[in-house]
């Protein structure tokens, strides 16, 4: 018999959670690592630290391509790039575009990915709000499809009512991809570089193509890079820290740290992504385990 006023005993189950053994420990030392980003840093910013590839071998490949251009060249940007990853290789695209432009070429921007679209729409208007000759700019539009969208641009690259004097060109050579002297390839998540040599440059073996992509494609296109199937290839941060600053120094210009990919932000992002995967994880302990088994008692024995 228990006593009706008395409260129940509690059960395991509710108890109060139990902290994983560990936890006291990894706490402090994400604090110490985010300390350390901190300072990476600053000292990057006082240029302590360099974070571009002293090994220009990949940006004297890119700015080879460039300069391989002819005269008035008409550039496809296919811009797929990832909302996600696209911070990591913006300065380096960025720094392409004026590339390309300060050497008197045109830029069509195509995309595949929706994502990518979205990327492109915002270039096109920083570049348009910049001051960038309107009709150097020319705007293909969204093609749905992937790999198929792919293969129609080979034959028919220009969207519906496209006009200006870099759609003008485009008609005159024929209207589809092989109208360009250059694909430039912004790579992403499962859409970009690789895709396009697959499924664009099978088809057209003698368009030049050079990627910007994220470190971790790196692995999946140097053998294209190694075929010649790929030109040029910027797929590391350093490499692309090294090209902004290779283009910054032609144009005369400071490479400023805000021009530069960033080491301590995407160290601190990946650490405070590891810190809500760690507290996620700690609240899904006790349902993985699910609920405490029954506790046993004396009366329950007897």
């Amino acid at each position: 018999m228990t006593d009706a006023g008395a409260a129940p005993p509690a059960s395991g189950r509710f108890r109060g959670r139990q902290r994983p053994r560990g936890m006291a420990l990894w706490w402090p030392a994400l604090l110490g690592a985010l300390s350390i980003a901190v300072l990476i840093g600053s000292a990057a910013a006082t240029g302590t630290l360099q974070l571009a590839n002293p090994d220009q071998s990949s940006v004297s490949e890119v700015r080879a391509a460039f300069e391989a251009l002819p005269d008035d060249a008409l550039v496809v940007v296919g811009m797929d790039a990832d909302l996600g990853t696209y911070p990591e290789i913006m300065p380096a695209v960025r720094a392409a575009f004026d590339d390309l432009l300060a050497r008197g070429a045109s830029l069509a921007f195509v995309s595949v990915s929706v994502e990518g679209r979205a990327v492109a729409a915002a270039e096109l208007a920083r570049l348009r709000s910049a001051g960038a000759d309107a009709d150097a700019l020319l705007d293909l539009g969204f093609t749905s499809g992937v790999e198929a969208a792919l293969v129609r641009l080979v034959s028919d690259a220009l969207p519906a009512g496209a006009s200006g004097a870099v759609a003008d060109t485009v008609t005159e050579r024929g209207g589809g991809l092989a109208a360009f002297d250059m694909a430039l390839l912004i790579g992403g998540g499962d859409v970009g570089p690789r895709t396009w040599v697959e499924q664009v440059g099978t088809r057209l073996p003698q368009l030049p193509m050079v990627g910007i992509a994220p470190t971790f494609a790196q692995p999946e296109l140097v053998p294209y890079l190694r075929t010649g199937q790929l030109e040029a290839l910027l797929a590391t941060v350093r490499d692309d820290a090294a090209f902004v600053e290779s283009v910054a120094a032609t144009n005369g210009e400071p490479a400023t740290a805000g021009g530069s990919p960033s080491a301590a932000a995407m160290l601190l992002g990946m650490l405070v992504a590891l810190a809500v995967l760690g507290r996620a994880l700690v609240g899904a302990l006790p349902r993985l385990r699910g609920p405490a088994p029954p506790q046993v008692t004396e009366d329950d024995e007897a």
